[in-house]
């Protein structure tokens, strides 16, 4: 099931929960408050009647009274109208004599419930199960009891067809509604639906393009949804360093196929030379030919090195060493560089003591400080200096030499990254160093900054802890 129909579904499905609770909650409470209302207001009726007939109850010998025959005549209009509204209507002399009873002769007993009157209240709840009851109200003049009168009606309380009508409508309003509402919902739910689906629909698109090899295009969204503009991002980010690294990669065959042809063009020359008997393979030949060998043995490592890289934190033998002790060594193997090229190196020697692999470490000192040999100009001056701070041992190289453009800053330490093509090629730089040193640094727990600008020269900073 696609996603856009999941959210679909579950706002119908909250809407559905939300309304049918509703309704059932407004509709008990309705039906409690409209049963007090109800039985209120039989109450009041009947008081209403009760107090009608005592002002037409008829008293012997007095002026201006009411006689018998317009008493009965009276209370057979009114009985008649109570018992379409579900009243039975009773009339008793002070002896408990029937005067009068809805229905009947006079006199003849008033024991029967006529059977219109539940049926107000069967076409509301099939279940009814109420009782007869009887409200019983005394007729007296001057303190003297008359009679009395008794009002029948079926409880919990009886509904009229107005009262039936309000109900009736206020179930089909709601249920309108709610009808309403649950396509309200529906229509948001479709719309809040495709906001999130459609942008992860891009991303998914986009995603099965960088599997297939496309790595240019980006997805550049901005929906607003923290979560979907961050994984937009993300896969911007990959799909970035994927072109990067496919980049390499193809510049990577392009050196080594340069790196490798050349001493092998030299070796193959020179050997048909000789075995064609052109040229003596005399000592100084040789050595030339064993000097092209070493060269490609050197790039072999280089590339091995590249390899291992991943795996060196698995293979660390730490062991404290002195750090400064460490790099004033490897300074010393770079004399005859730094006089050819008439550099002045300035070496600030502290106290730097730390707990780590030394041959790796080694490295990291050693690619570092050629780095800036290399890419100082002649006369130019290099600085470096190892140090204490806290838990830490620094390592610093600085040099006043090239320096490293802004656009290659965030790509130096990738894998066969050269800053300069041609003059790297001409110093002898392949772009493995500064990866594998960050890789070393990084096994060992540790990090690595650089700072620089083009033509300012460049400072790296490594540090390590020292336990």
């Amino acid at each position: 099931m696609k996603l856009k129909t999941k959210l679909v579904i579950s706002y119908a499905a909250v809407a559905v929960f939300l309304v049918a609770s509703l309704l059932l909650v407004s509709n008990y409470f309705l039906e409690k408050q409209f049963q007090i209302y109800v039985s209120h207001k039989q109450d009041m009726k009947n008081m209403e009647i009760a107090d009608q007939i005592s002002k037409n109850f008829p008293v012997p010998d007095a002026p201006g009274g009411t006689d018998f025959l317009s008493f009965a005549k009276f209370l057979d209009d009114l009985g008649r109208s109570l018992l379409e509204q579900g009243v039975v209507l009773m009339v008793l002399d002070e002896g408990e004599n029937t005067l009068y009873c809805t229905g009947i002769e006079p006199g003849s007993g008033c024991s029967h419930i006529s059977n219109p009157q539940k049926t107000g209240w069967n076409e509301v709840c099939s279940d009814f199960e109420g009782t007869y009851s009887q409200a019983r109200f005394d007729i007296e003049r001057d303190d003297t009891l008359l009679g009395s009168i008794m009002l029948g009606y079926h409880e919990p309380f009886y509904y009229s067809e107005s009262d039936q009508s309000f109900l009736a409508a206020f179930n089909q309003v709601f249920f309108i509604m709610s009808i309403l509402f649950l396509s309200v919902s529906v229509v948001i739910g479709l719309v809040m639906a495709g906001r999130i689906s459609g942008p992860l629909i891009r991303v998914t698109e986009r995603t099965r393009r960088i599997a297939e090899g496309e790595y240019s295009g980006r997805v550049s969204l901005r929906t607003g949804t923290v979560e979907i503009d961050a994984l937009s991002e993300g896969i911007d980010h990959l799909a970035e360093s994927l072109e990067t690294q496919f980049m390499l990669k193809r510049r990577m065959a392009g050196d080594y196929s340069h790196e490798f042809r050349t001493p092998l063009a030299v070796l193959q020359s020179n050997l048909e030379a000789m075995i064609d008997g052109l040229w003596a393979p005399t000592k100084e030949r040789l050595e030339s030919l064993l000097a092209e060998i070493f060269r490609m043995s050197r790039m072999v490592s280089e590339v091995d090195n590249l390899v291992k890289v991943g795996n060196l934190g698995k293979r660390l033998e730490k062991t404290p060493s002195d750090i400064a002790e460490m790099t004033e060594r490897i300074i010393l193997s770079f004399g005859t560089n730094i006089s050819s090229k008439g550099i002045r190196l300035r070496y600030e020697r502290g106290e730097c003591e730390a707990c780590v692999d030394r041959d790796k470490f080694s490295q990291v000192i050693f690619n570092l400080i050629s780095n800036a040999v290399k890419y100082t100009d002649n006369g130019g001056n290099i600085s470096v200096s190892a140090s204490n701070r806290g838990n830490h041992a620094v390592l610093s190289v600085e040099d006043d030499g090239i320096g490293i453009a802004e656009s290659d800053m965030p790509y130096i330490f990738e894998h066969l990254y050269r800053t300069d093509e041609s003059r790297a090629r001409d110093s002898g730089g392949n772009g493995i160093g500064l990866s594998v040193v960050k890789a070393i640094v990084e096994s060992h727990g540790g990090s690595i900054d650089v700072r620089s600008a083009p033509r300012r020269g460049s400072v790296f900073t490594v540090t390590v802890p020292r336990e």
